[in-house]
C-alpha cells in the first residue's frame, strides 16, 4: 500500500542494474562517496557566502543525480494500445474471412504464410495453419474462430480400444447442408444411423464390437460420403463358463448355447425333463473346473429360487433371465429370490411390439433403478447387487439366426454379456482419433500390477497412477510413427498421420497448440500492455554536459 505524500511514478521507476554484482556495489559507493565529499568541501569553504553555497552545492547534487540516474538507466511503464491482426486459414473462403473481420472490427488481415510481424493480439479464423506459424505467435494473445464447411465433421471421437461385445460409440458435431442420414457402415451393412436436420447437429451412433483385434467401420453422410474412418481395435473377452438352468429347452435356449459354444465359452444346457429326471449337454467341457461355479447362469423366471442360481449371485457371479411372458408377475418372484428390485410398466397392448427388423419384445418397459444399468438399443438391463442379475425383455431371437441375419444376433447377445461380464484386468483405454505428433493419454484400469512402463510401438510410456486410485495410471507420448501401433504383447491402437487435407487433423494442431499457449500465457483481458520507456543516450549526455556548463560558468557570474 502506497504511503500518503508518496509520488506514484516513484513506485513505478524500474532500474536494469543487476545487483547481485560486487561491481555495482562498488560504482554505488564510491558514488555515494563523491557526494558526501562534494558536500564536505562546499561546507568548509569560507571563502563563499552562504547564497554562494547553497547555489554550489545544488549544481553539484544536481550533477551528481544526473550521473547516478545514468548509472541506474532509469526506465518507467507508459501505455500503449495493443495491435491486433486477424490470421486467416488456407481454406478459409475470402467471403466469410471478411465478414468476421468487419463484425471483429480488425483493421489487419494476413493469411496464414504471410504474417511476419508481431501483434500482441491474433484471432485465428479456420484451422488450416502451418505449424512454423502458429509458434510465432507464443507471445501474443490468441483467440480462435473454427470455420467449419457444410457436410464436413466439426469434431468426433470414439474409443481407440473397446471389448468385444461392448458397444462402441462415436459422437461428434457435423453441419449439414440438408436433411439427411448419418451412418457407420461395416461393408455394406449400416450398423447405425441417424437423421440430421439442415444445420448444426450433435450425434451418438453405437454399435457392439463383434470382431476381434483391428477393426475398422466407415462414417458416411447421404448415399456415399465417407466422412472418416472408424478404427479401432476390440480385445477378447476371457472364455466364460455359462450353465443353462431351465424347466423345458426350447429353441432359443438351444440356439444361444449353440452361439456361446461357436464364441469359445464353456457351456452347460441343463434341463428337468420331469420329476427325478433331468438332462445335461456340455458344449466345449475342457476349460475351467466343473467343481467351480458358473461365470454366467441362464434361466427362466421360474428357476429364480433354484439353488444353482442362488450360489452365483451369492458368488459375485452374472444371472440372465430369458423367455418372459408376464413380467409384472415374473419380476417380483425374482425379486423376492435374489433381492433384486426389477419393476416393469405396460407401454402397449399388442402381444408384442417391434424393435428392428425381425427383433420383436413384450409391450413392457423396465424401470430405471440406481443400480441397473440398461443395454443400449434393447429392452434389457443388468442390476448390480452382490452379483449381476440380468433381464430380457425380448421375445424370440433365434428367427435371426435361423434367418442367417448373424449381424444383428450377434449384436443383441454380445452388447448384453459386456454387460454381465466382469471388468478385465490391465484394461488399456484411448481416445480416438489419435494423431502422429501431438501428445495423447493413454489409460491403464484394474492394474493387477504396478508396471513402470508401457510400450506401445516403439514408443515407452511412463506410467503416472492416480494418487486416489492405486489401480489407475496414465502414460503420455507424441507418437512419432502413424498406422496400427501394438501396444505390449496383445493390443493395438491406430495413429493417424498429421495430413495437410485432414480437417480434423488441422482443428486437433490448433487445439493443441492453445491448449498449450493458455497454460505457459495468460490470456490478456484488455486491449491495452504496458511498455517501457527510457532517456536515449545522446539525452544523458546533454544533460551532462549542461551541468558541467553551469558548474563552469556559476564562478564567473559575480
Amino acid at each position: 500500500m502506497r504511503q500518503p505524500g508518496t509520488c506514484p511514478l516513484t513506485l513505478l521507476m524500474q532500474t536494469t542494474v543487476n545487483w547481485t554484482n560486487s561491481i555495482t556495489w562498488l560504482i554505488a559507493l564510491a558514488l555515494l562517496i563523491l557526494l558526501i565529499t562534494q558536500l564536505w568541501l562546499l561546507a568548509r569553504n569560507q571563502s563563499l557566502s552562504i547564497g554562494r553555497k547553497w547555489v554550489k552545492g545544488g549544481l553539484n547534487v544536481l550533477l551528481w543525480l544526473v550521473v547516478t540516474g545514468y548509472f541506474l538507466q532509469i526506465h518507467w511503464p507508459i501505455a500503449q494500445p495493443t495491435n491486433h491482426a486477424l490470421l486467416i486459414g488456407d481454406e478459409v473462403p475470402a467471403t466469410f474471412a471478411r465478414q468476421i473481420k468487419d463484425s471483429l472490427h480488425i483493421k489487419d488481415s494476413f493469411t496464414s504464410r504471410a504474417l511476419t510481424a508481431a501483434y500482441d493480439s491474433v484471432t485465428l479464423l479456420g484451422q488450416d495453419f502451418p505449424t512454423e506459424t502458429l509458434t510465432q505467435l507464443s507471445n501474443s494473445a490468441v483467440q480462435w474462430v473454427p470455420y467449419n464447411q457444410p457436410d464436413h465433421l466439426e469434431e468426433i471421437q470414439w474409443k481407440g480400444i473397446v471389448r468385444q461385445g461392448e458397444m462402441q460409440h462415436v459422437t461428434g458435431r457435423i453441419r449439414s447442408a440438408k436433411e439427411q442420414l448419418l451412418k457407420i457402415r461395416f461393408g455394406r451393412q449400416t450398423l447405425d444411423s441417424v437423421a440430421l436436420h439442415e444445420g448444426n447437429n450433435t450425434f451418438d451412433l453405437q454399435f457392439p464390437a463383434f470382431a476381434r483385434g483391428r477393426s475398422q467401420t466407415d462414417l458416411v453422410l447421404g448415399a456415399s460420403t465417407t466422412l472418416d474412418t472408424i478404427r479401432f481395435f476390440t480385445r477378447a473377452t476371457e472364455p466364460l463358463k455359462v450353465q443353462f438352468v431351465l424347466s423345458n429347452p426350447d429353441f432359443e435356449s438351444k440356439t444361444l448355447a449353440d452361439w456361446l459354444g461357436k464364441h469359445g465359452h464353456t457351456v452347460q444346457l441343463s434341463a428337468t425333463l420331469s420329476k427325478n429326471v433331468s438332462s445335461s449337454v456340455n458344449i466345449n467341457k475342457a476349460g475351467k473346473s466343473a467343481t467351480s461355479t458358473p461365470d454366467l447362469i441362464v434361466a427362466e423366471p421360474a428357476n429364480a429360487g433354484n439353488a444353482i442360481v442362488r450360489k452365483a449371485v451369492a458368488d459375485g457371479k452374472a444371472v440372465l433371465f430369458i423367455n418372459l411372458t408376464n413380467p409384472e408377475i415374473e419380476l417380483r418372484a425374482i425379486n423376492q429370490a435374489l433381492g433384486s428390485k426389477w419393476q416393469a410398466r405396460k407401454t402397449a397392448n399388442e402381444a408384442l411390439v417391434p424393435i428392428s427388423n425381425g427383433l420383436n419384445a413384450l409391450p413392457y418397459r423396465l424401470v430405471d433403478n440406481l443400480n441397473q444399468f440398461p443395454v443400449s438399443g434393447y429392452p434389457m438391463a443388468v442390476q448390480r447387487t452382490t452379483g449381476r442379475i440380468g433381464v430380457s425383455l425380448l421375445s424370440e431371437t433365434f428367427p435371426l439366426s435361423l434367418s442367417g441375419d448373424s449381424l444383428t444376433y450377434n449384436r443383441v447377445w454380445m452388447a448384453v454379456l459386456a454387460q454381465l461380464s466382469q471388468s478385465d484386468k490391465n484394461t488399456v483405454q484411448v481416445n480416438a482419433p489419435v494423431y502422429s505428433g501431438l501428445q495423447q493419454r493413454i489409460y491403464v484400469n484394474n492394474a493387477d500390477t504396478r508396471a513402470r512402463t508401457i510400450r506401445v510401438g516403439k514408443d515407452t510410456l511412463r506410467l503416472s497412477y492416480s494418487p486416489i486410485n492405486a489401480r489407475s495410471a496414465e502414460g503420455i507420448s507424441s507418437f512419432g510413427q502413424a498406422g496400427w501401433q501394438p501396444i505390449q504383447d496383445s493390443l493395438a491402437m491406430y495413429v493417424n498421420a498429421l495430413k495437410p487435407t485432414d480437417p480434423m487433423a488441422g482443428q486437433a494442431i490448433v487445439s493443441r497448440f492453445l491448449l498449450t499457449h493458455s497454460q505457459n500465457q495468460l490470456m490478456q483481458e484488455r486491449l491495452e500492455r504496458n511498455v517501457t520507456a527510457q532517456l536515449p543516450n545522446w539525452a544523458w549526455l546533454l544533460i551532462i554536459i549542461a551541468c558541467f556548463t553551469a558548474l563552469w560558468v556559476e564562478p564567473k557570474i559575480q
